[in-house]
C-alpha cells in the first residue's frame, strides 16, 4: 500500500473493504451449511472450517482484485503465493482476535432458532341485536348458560371471569361453537376449563376453573362426559 500514489491507496482501501464484504456474504450459506450439518450445534470444528473458508475466499478474491484490478495486469505483481502469504496472512491475523471475540459475545443471538407459534384464532359470539358481538379467544370462553330467551356467556377478561347477556338460543350457539361440551339442557361448557367432579346429595355437578364454578349435570349428559374426561384422547 505504501508504494501506491495516494489516490490509489484510496481505491485500494474502497476494494479491500468491498473484498471483505463479499467475502462474508459467501460465507454465510457455509456456516449455515456446518451449522445444519453439526446437528445444529457450534462447536470449535465448525467454527475453525468457517475461518478457514472465509481465509481461502478472501485470498482468492483479494488476489484477484489485486491483480486484475488494483495493477491492471502489471507482469510484475506478486504471484498468488507470496501475495497470500505476505498479505493475506497477516491481515487475517490482525482481524481474527477482535472476529472471534465479537463472534463469541454475540454467538446465543446468531445460533439460537427462531419459534414460530400458531396465533390462536378469534372466535366471534353473537346475539340477534347486531349490536351484542363479543370476540374473544376460544380458551377465554368458560361456559354458556340459557336464560328463557337469552344466554349469558361467561368468559375470561384479563384472568377474571366476565359475563355478557346475549338474545339467543343455546341450541344455536351449540352449533357455532362444537368444541363445546353440553352437561344440562341449559348449559354449555369448554372441556379445557374442566377441574374435577363433586357429588351432592342425588345431583352431579362439574367444577369448572377458575373460581370454581359449580354446573349441574343431568343424567342424560351424564355417561358421555365421564367418558370424555376419564379418556380425554377418545
Amino acid at each position: 500500500m505504501y508504494q501506491l500514489p495516494p489516490k490509489d491507496r484510496i481505491f485500494a482501501v474502497f476494494g479491500y473493504t468491498v473484498v471483505g464484504i463479499v467475502t462474508y456474504l459467501m460465507t454465510i450459506p457455509i456456516q449455515r451449511l456446518l451449522y445444519k450439518l453439526s446437528g445444529r450445534k457450534w462447536t470449535l470444528l465448525q467454527e475453525g472450517l468457517f475461518v478457514l473458508s472465509m481465509l481461502v475466499i478472501s485470498g482468492g478474491i483479494g488476489y484477484l482484485f489485486f491483480k486484475f484490478v488494483l495493477l491492471a495486469n502489471d507482469p510484475y505483481a506478486h504471484t498468488f503465493s507470496y501475495f497470500f502469504l505476505q498479505n493475506v496472512i497477516p491481515t487475517v491475523f490482525l482481524i481474527l482476535p477482535v472476529m472471534i471475540f465479537l463472534r463469541w459475545m454475540f454467538s446465543d443471538k446468531t445460533v439460537t432458532e427462531i419459534v414460530v407459534t400458531e396465533k390462536e384464532p378469534t372466535i366471534v359470539v353473537k346475539g340477534e341485536n347486531k349490536a351484542e358481538v363479543l370476540h374473544l379467544k376460544a380458551s377465554e370462553l368458560v361456559y354458556m348458560e340459557s336464560a328463557n330467551n337469552y344466554v349469558k356467556v361467561f368468559y375470561l377478561l384479563e384472568g377474571e371471569l366476565k359475563n355478557e347477556l346475549f338474545r339467543n338460543k343455546i341450541s344455536v350457539l351449540q352449533k357455532e361453537f362444537p368444541f363445546l361440551l353440553k352437561t344440562h339442557r341449559s348449559f354449555l361448557i369448554n372441556p379445557t376449563h374442566f377441574l374435577e367432579w363433586k357429588r351432592e346429595s342425588s345431583q352431579t355437578i362439574l367444577l369448572l376453573k377458575p373460581g370454581v364454578t359449580e354446573i349441574p349435570v343431568s343424567k342424560t349428559f351424564k355417561k358421555a362426559l365421564v367418558e370424555k374426561f376419564i379418556n380425554p384422547a377418545e
